[in-house]
């Protein structure tokens, strides 16, 4: 048994290291991830809505760029796509503006996997997409 003494604080150690602090850091980052996960549902949302009631992606692209900057993102960590383009890739893709077409807009918004005080660690972009339709008997004039 003497040769046993002292270990415990080791073993508390260790098990705050290895068990407590990786689930720390979990539950601290389901929460900026939960956050602008919704925020880019929201933005494809009002974007493909801004975009189907003005017949223009270039509408779209001003709501989504609205959105972030009300939320407080830098632009560089939003990025919009139209009808089946990758966001962020900078083409212009023409999506048809013609009753009944449905206009898809994929939104990536820029998921940081730790925040300190010193700054952002590491990250992950999260995808959300929405398609709306263009109404069968609405004036395209």
């Amino acid at each position: 048994m003497r040769a046993e003494r002292g270990h415990a604080a080791v073993e508390l150690a260790l098990a705050v290291a290895v068990l407590m602090i990786p689930a720390a850091v979990a539950v601290l980052g389901f929460g900026p991830w939960s956050e602008r996960s919704v925020f880019a549902g929201a933005a494809a949302a009002e974007a493909a809505r801004a975009a189907v009631i003005s017949l223009s992606t270039a509408t779209g692209d001003q709501v989504a760029a609205e959105m972030s900057a009300n939320y407080g993102l830098d632009p560089a960590e939003v990025r919009v796509g139209w009808c089946g383009a990758s966001p962020g890739t900078g083409g212009t893709v023409t999506c048809p503006m013609t009753r009944g077409a449905a206009v898809e807009v994929t939104v990536e918004v820029w998921v940081p996997l730790v925040t300190t005080p010193w700054g952002e660690i590491g990250g992950v972009w999260v995808t959300r997409s929405h398609t709306e339709s263009i109404d069968l008997y609405r004036s395209l004039g």
